[in-house]
């Protein structure tokens, strides 16, 4: 009779999240629901995995960020759903959801939406505007539950792979795109760089545009970049491509020598776009024929589908991306 009564005294349902007691648990939940998103060497095998289970706990334990809550979901005893709550860039009215995720075998229960209107609710009493959360756009059922829960999509930001081929021919230094002539790209374009991104980027999604990116960097992102390229054996050359006086497209790519694929990316002004893109990722495989072959990732943006039939019509495929949402309260 104690045991049964016990038993129906068992808390089932959600909880704030207690990173004292909660913090490994919701380690081990996230590597299991986001595993598949992993590509670092060795991520297949469980005794690696388990590290980085500890490592992630540890970068977070003792001195847990004060800004970053949530809540978890307890079912048989057990944390198996959670989702993290946390101010955007540090912005008291504007709060970001992250690591939605519920346990294999406890899906399609309500548990993710359960924890969501609990998260929203927690928000809607700190005078909160705005949500933001990104998801994969190819996660039907978690876009359509936000969705249903009124967040709207923004941007949509893509990885695409080429893997392995045969290679172009080596480049020049300062490349030819066909027609079109580049320049190297330098600190005093700084501000014809942040127009054209500013134009390049779609407005709703502009507002939330990271302060970083591939083009724009700060001097301590510059000093990093140079030393990571001694370091880990890779070159970063960065191109400008003007008309009539005007910056209208931007080129990066990132060759490697050691393990990590290759890495391009585009920005170019509405203006041009149709007309640029085959060029240029020809340009970007051209240059990268001094490196040895091996997967190449091209940075896409959902409002730029020129970009993205250019790199398939080059041998590339999507790989992953996230789409950007956004809840008005």
């Amino acid at each position: 009779m104690v045991a049964q009564a016990v038993r129906q005294t068992k808390f089932r349902g959600a909880r704030p999240f207690e990173y004292r007691t909660d913090l490994l648990a919701v380690a081990h939940l996230l590597e299991e629901a986001f595993r598949s998103d992993h590509t670092f060497p060795f991520s297949r095998s469980p005794l690696f995995r388990e590290l980085g289970v500890w490592l992630w706990t540890l970068n977070y334990a003792p001195p847990f960020p004060e800004t970053l809550d949530g809540f978890v979901w307890i079912e048989d005893n057990r944390i198996v759903g959670n989702v993290t709550l946390g101010f955007d860039a540090g912005r008291s009215d504007r709060f970001y959801i992250s690591n939605v995720a519920v346990q294999a075998e406890y899906r399609r229960q309500g548990i993710a939406r359960a924890l969501m209107e609990t998260a929203l609710t927690h928000v809607r009493t700190h005078d909160a505007h705005t949500v933001l959360l990104n998801v994969r756009p190819q996660n039907a059922g978690a876009l359509q539950l936000y969705l249903d829960l009124g967040f709207k999509p923004l941007e949509t930001r893509a990885k695409w792979q080429r893997a392995v081929a045969p290679w172009l021919p080596v480049s020049a230094t300062n490349p030819r795109a066909g027609n079109l002539e580049l320049a190297p790209l330098g600190l005093v374009d700084h501000r014809l760089v942040s127009e054209l991104i500013r134009a390049a980027t779609p407005e709703p999604a502009y507002a939330y545009r990271p302060a970083h990116n591939d083009f724009e960097l700060s001097l301590e992102d510059q000093i990093f970049e140079v030393v990571a390229d001694v370091c880990l054996g890779q070159s970063t050359r960065r191109w400008k491509l003007a008309r009539a006086e005007r910056l209208v497209a931007v080129l990066l790519v990132r060759g490697q020598r050691l393990f990590s694929p290759h890495h391009i990316a585009l920005v170019a002004h509405p203006d041009v776009r149709g007309q640029i893109e085959d060029e240029l990722a020809a340009c970007a495989l051209a240059h990268l024929a001094h490196f040895p072959a091996r997967a190449i990732h091209a940075a896409v943006t959902g409002s730029h589908p020129e970009w993205s039939a250019a790199l398939e019509r080059h041998g590339f495929a999507f790989l992953n991306g996230l789409t950007l949402m956004e809840l008005k309260l």
